[in-house]
């Protein structure tokens, strides 16, 4: 359905944890539809107001801040340059802006200058940067854009870029403190999202057309504001989406940035409008591409009773999960979860955050959900090629365990929450998910045998033609690292170099290593060794009398073991003791 957009990837450093991110080209696709019948809301029991609590509330959409150089820029428009690749943008110096405003819903794009892999951060004004990232982009990645959940420091937000880039900043809505329950501008979210808007059923729109996204009986009448993820699928040009009231002016403002043929996804929150009789949100659509808009929650509006549930808790951008950290990636049809610190863990039904995946191994989606509770038939973010690194924000619910993301594919999870939505977490029914094993490690592979000096390259293929071109072939039919079988090497002992020719130096105990091509390391040690006939019966029957998941190196020798007779094998073998996940 949706052509995968892949690319070469770049590594770069945060300069502050000195994290390693792997980078890549990125491409979205829309959220899961769910059906309305099915969805379940938030719940709306009343509790004592929360310290630090907020409320949203919709402003006029405008843009803040535009380092392009603009002329003509409105009066208070730009920003305060803090140093290299750092800047302050104002919030509540605006004008129809609170003043007592604690956080805000931006819309951030970055626009790339040539300068090649990059990450943005933003955070509160004058806090210390921490260790977290907003949007990515990757050497051929024109602009991206992202929501950006934020804490305000003295009304005003800080950003700061790896590499050099142009920052342009939309203010969507703020929330502002209350220490009493309220009617307006609390969260409401469904479990599953609602597709209300796929324009792939007709023609494409053209550039410059509008997309109308028909939301009456889906949200109450006085809703604030609606929450969702806007998708362009395969840009005819490069351009912009923009989201904004129905029946309203296109603002100057924008939520996705797409290049030509790409498909991208973005979390949107924008103000519910009216005309002639019908509710909803307007697409303006300056990329000429197909349009799905999922619609996720809304923001209650002022006919809702008061309550103090669905009410927001800005907190210092914070992160919460890193499989990089553990060394091992989410894989196929695979949970990751991670508790929430307290008082989260207790008084919160959801959280604002941003989802970064990278190092990703294949196409696949990924969701986030109220960990061990049934997993919603949704998706938060979409990848299609291996390599890629890709963000998007998301509101997830939470349960007495935590928050949990399912991998219908492979990646490392990175989770980086923003704040929390008061209320009750949902009750987790479930034991923690027992995951299945990754798959086989893919082909080719780099075998290190340290007692041999070796370090050589695994192929498949033809046997005679990849050994004599002094590789070591993967014997074909055997089994692959990771699937608990044993896998077979062959390789000279004297011919292209030779790389096995002091094999019968090995002794009991010495390891040998193998690192597949999807970046995992596999670490075996020697216990057991074979002298064989040439045939290929012999051979596999001897490379199996070792139970367990082993590595068998097999090459011509002598009966002594020593270099060479055609009529002879020799049969390292080798038990698996651990593995590691590199990506």
């Amino acid at each position: 359905m949706h052509e995968p957009d892949a690319g070469s990837t770049i590594e770069v450093i945060h300069p502050v944890s000195r994290n390693t991110y792997t980078l890549g080209r990125r491409a979205f696709l829309g959220g899961t539809a769910g059906a309305l019948a099915g969805a379940t809301l938030l719940s709306g029991s009343a509790h004592a107001v929360e310290p630090g609590a907020s409320f949203f509330e919709v402003v006029e959409q405008r843009r803040l801040c535009d380092t392009r150089n603009r002329p003509g820029a409105p009066a208070g428009y730009g920003y305060q340059r803090l140093g290299d690749r750092w800047i302050r943008v104002g919030v509540t110096n605006q004008p129809g802006v609170p003043g007592d405003a604690v956080a805000a819903v931006l819309s951030v794009t970055a626009v790339s200058v040539g300068a090649g892999a990059n990450f943005v951060t933003v955070f509160p004004s004058g806090e210390p940067m921490p260790d977290t990232s907003s949007q990515n982009l990757s050497p051929s990645d024109g602009a991206v854009a992202n929501l950006v959940t934020i804490k305000l420091g003295s009304g005003a937000v800080d950003l700061t870029s790896y590499v050099g880039c142009d920052l342009i900043v939309d203010l969507i809505g703020v929330y502002r403190p209350t220490t009493t329950a309220v009617r307006a501008g609390r969260l409401v979210a469904f479990s599953s999202a609602v597709r209300t808007l796929d324009t792939r059923s007709g023609p494409q729109p053209g550039v410059g057309s509008i997309s109308r996204v028909d939301l009456n009986g889906l949200v109450p009448a006085d809703a604030t504001a609606v929450v969702g993820t806007l998708t362009a699928v395969t840009a005819g040009v490069a351009g912009f989406v923009t989201a904004y009231p129905r029946g309203s002016a296109v603002p100057d403002t924008s939520n996705l940035n797409v290049g030509v043929g790409e498909t991208r996804a973005v979390g949107v929150i924008t103000k519910l409008g009216w005309e002639g009789g019908v509710s909803g949100v307007d697409l303006y659509n300056f990329c000429g591409s197909h349009l799905l808009f999922d619609l996720v929650g809304y923001m209650t509006g002022p006919s809702s009773g008061p309550s103090a549930d669905g009410l927001f808790v800005p907190i210092t951008p914070t992160r919460m999960l890193d499989t990089r950290r553990e060394k091992m990636r989410v894989w196929h049809a695979s949970t990751k979860q991670f508790t929430l610190p307290a008082p989260i863990n207790q008084r919160a039904q959801a959280i604002a955050m941003n989802l970064t995946v990278t190092s990703t191994v294949d196409a696949g989606f990924f969701t986030l959900y109220a960990a061990q509770t049934p997993l919603p038939n949704a998706s938060n973010l979409n990848v299609t090629a291996s390599g890629q690194t890709i963000a998007n924000h998301a509101i997830c619910r939470t349960s007495t365990a935590g928050v949990a993301c399912y991998g219908y594919g492979a990646a490392h999870l990175i989770c980086d929450v923003t704040g929390w939505y008061t209320g009750t977490p949902e009750r987790a029914v479930y034991t923690p998910p027992v995951n299945p094993p990754p798959p086989g490690g893919p082909l080719p592979w780099i075998v290190t045998i340290p007692r041999l000096g070796l370090v050589h390259g695994v192929y498949d293929g033809d046997a005679k033609r990849t050994v004599d071109r002094g590789n070591t072939w993967h014997w074909a039919g055997t089994g692959l690292v990771g699937q608990g079988a044993n896998s077979v090497l062959f390789g000279h002992r004297t011919e292209a170099g030779g790389p096995y020719r002091n094999q019968h130096l090995i002794q009991p105990g010495d390891e040998l290593h193998i690192l597949t091509a999807d970046s995992r390391r596999y670490t075996y040690r020697m216990v057991a060794e074979f002298v064989t006939s040439k045939f290929a019966n012999d051979i596999l029957s001897a490379t199996r009398r070792v139970g367990g998941e082993t590595v068998s190196v097999v090459s011509c020798s002598k009966t002594n073991r020593l270099p060479t007779s055609l009529e002879y094998r020799l049969i390292t073998t080798f038990s698996l003791v651990r593995w590691e996940d590199l990506g």
